[in-house]
């Protein structure tokens, strides 16, 4: 801004002077001129008195002669020089030097003039006697009474008269020195005043270019420039709210994509990392954010994704597709790398998606199993009631023992097969959460006699030893035929698989305000690679075993669904051939766990 300001002043001040040397130069050639017109008026009019006053004097050549006496007398008062030519153009008296070492003067200017028939001739030039610069009038005179004729001249020093005009014309340039000095002084002032307040927006507009939106300009100046700094204060507070809105907006979306369950990376055109969220951090199973600005070649391991991704940079196309993971754990993905361009359809980036599918695809195979197994289990008692029906028809009616004994099968098939759908149908229910029923009040127990009571012909058949040991009188907020079917699946599966004169044995407490329920056997155990899966419907440990045994595979399924929707947890233990250990735990109270939680 300093620049303008001197360019202001330096344009300004040129412009003065140039005006005032064209003013000054105008004004010396006028003055002098009229200065010098004025001399010669003066020396002219001198010129003519003079001669007036020799016009009645009696001719005398002598040096003391009234003629020569009166030029003397006048010559003590004047300051010009005084001149007397005669027409021969001899020097008759010259003021200032001998009349004798004067050559002729006819030839000079101012009296060729008058001989030409002017009344006055004048002329400057050079004195060839004097060596000064000399203005000279010149007229002729004739003596009245002697009959003198001649001519008289006077003359004047030129540089007087241009004196005159110097000391004119050095009291005007001082007066205009004085008056360039004090028009600088306000032109530096005015620049000042205006270059200031525009410096100081300069300087707001560089704060506002490093999003720095605090910054205001305070009015002080002209009324066009108050405006402009208005206007930047104006273009300040719109480029703060729309900062403001833009970095919320990030932060909406940083936390969008930050609590996305899919993974989301961004890669650059160069194939640079520029940005993770957790989820991606997860499903990998290591740390990319510390990978930013690095290569996803070098950042990813599995292959199969680098391949997708360099294929989407290849073809500059959404690319999708199903992959199998392996580090850190097997895993199936789903992939989609979208592409991103600008207005100009240029490539900027690719986002890369990954969603984890394991679960799906498992459910799946879940679904595909369950409609296997089911077809497999109802079939079992659908043919035997299929063939005994057949056989019977056959002729088989005619023969009481074998009517008795094929109508027993086919009632227990009957059975077995209602049994069977209503598990189905409650299971269905369980999944849907429809089957919470009303709570109650009551004694564990109670409920827990009153379940090997059901289960009493069961136990005394294989002579099992029913064990029921930890803190009595326990209460619980909870649906009764719940937790009454929660006890009945696991005692009846731990007596189903405990060989005879087995032990079981049913351990209560209260851990944490939540029902600690137990139920341990010495039977055949679960392998460990199977633990994970006796939870699934249908899932049997020993298949041919468990056929001989009898239930519908989907006891523990409806344990683990009524467990969880009363907010509970079940974990199993076990080890092959010597034990295994059911635990459940469920909450005392439901109203009181949520006010703890409140």
């Amino acid at each position: 801004m300093k620049k303008i300001q001197s360019r202001m002043i330096l344009f300004f001040t040129l412009i003065l002077l140039t005006f005032f040397v064209v003013f000054i130069s105008m004004i010396s050639s006028g003055i002098k001129e009229q200065s010098i017109e004025q001399q010669e008026e003066a020396l002219n009019t001198q010129l003519l008195v003079l001669g007036s006053q020799l016009n009645d004097i009696e001719e005398s050549m002598e040096k003391n002669g009234p003629l020569i006496s009166r030029l003397e007398s006048a010559s003590r008062v004047m300051k010009e020089r005084i001149t007397l030519i005669d027409l021969n153009g001899d020097v008759i008296y010259d003021s200032r030097v001998q009349a004798d070492q004067l050559e002729k003067h006819l030839d000079r200017p101012e009296i060729i003039q008058v001989t030409e028939g002017q009344k006055i001739g004048t002329y400057h030039r050079k004195s060839e006697s004097t060596n000064e610069m000399l203005y000279y009038s010149a007229t002729r005179i004739e003596t009245t009474e002697s009959g003198f004729n001649g001519y008289l001249r006077l003359s004047r020093n030129a540089e007087e008269v241009i004196g005159v005009t110097d000391e004119l014309m050095t009291t005007l340039l001082l007066f205009l020195i004085a008056a360039i000095l004090i028009s600088y002084l306000f032109i530096r002032y005015w620049a000042k005043k205006i270059t200031r307040p525009i410096d100081k927006i300069r300087n707001i507009a560089n704060v506002l270019s490093y999003q720095d939106y605090s910054v205001r300009y305070h009015k002080g100046s002209y009324k066009e420039i108050d405006e402009l700094g208005s206007s930047i204060n104006e273009l300040a507070i719109n480029l703060n709210n729309q900062m403001s809105e833009i970095k919320e907006n990030e932060l909406k979306l940083k936390e969008l994509i930050n609590n996305l369950i899919i993974g989301v990376m961004l890669v650059e055109k160069d194939k640079r990392i520029n940005m993770v969220n957790p989820a991606m951090n997860e499903l990998l199973g290591e740390d990319l954010n510390s990978k930013q600005g690095k290569s996803f070649f070098e950042s990813l391991h599995s292959s199969e994704l680098i391949a997708t991704i360099e294929k989407a940079y290849n073809t500059e196309r959404i690319q999708n597709r199903e992959i199998q993971m392996y580090y850190p754990e097997e895993k199936t993905m789903d992939v989609h790398v979208v592409p991103i361009f600008n207005d100009s359809l240029e490539t900027l980036n690719f986002i890369v998606l990954l969603y984890d599918i394991t679960e799906i695809r498992r459910l799946e195979k879940v679904r595909t199993d369950f409609v296997a197994n089911v077809s497999h289990e109802l079939r079992t008692p659908i043919t035997a009631l299929k063939g005994f029906s057949e056989t019977l028809l056959d002729g088989a009616l005619d023969d009481n023992d074998v009517l008795v004994e094929f109508l027993e099968i086919i009632n227990k098939e009957a059975g077995r097969l209602d049994v069977m759908v209503n598990d189905i149908l409650q299971l269905s229910k369980l999944e849907q959460r429809q089957d919470n029923g009303a709570k109650d009040i009551i004694n564990v127990n109670e409920t827990i006699e009153d379940v090997l009571k059901v289960l009493s012909q069961k136990i005394s058949l294989k002579d099992i030893h029913v064990n029921i040991v930890g803190q009595k009188g326990i209460e619980i907020e909870i649906n009764p035929d719940h937790l009454k079917q929660i006890i009945i699946n696991l005692v009846s599966n731990a007596v189903a698989y405990t060989p005879e004169k087995g032990k079981v044995t049913i351990e209560i407490g209260i851990t944490d305000n939540n029902l600690k329920l137990s139920v341990v056997d010495n039977g055949m155990g679960i392998p460990e690679n199977q633990l994970n899966r006796i939870f699934e419907r249908f899932y049997r440990v020993d298949k041919s075993r468990s056929r001989n045994i009898g239930g519908t595979g989907l006891g523990l399924s409806i344990v683990k669904w009524l467990v969880e929707n009363n907010e509970g947890h079940i974990e199993v233990k076990s080890e092959v051939n010597q034990w295994t250990d059911f635990t459940v735990w469920l909450p005392i109270s439901i109203t009181d766990n949520n006010n703890e939680e409140n």
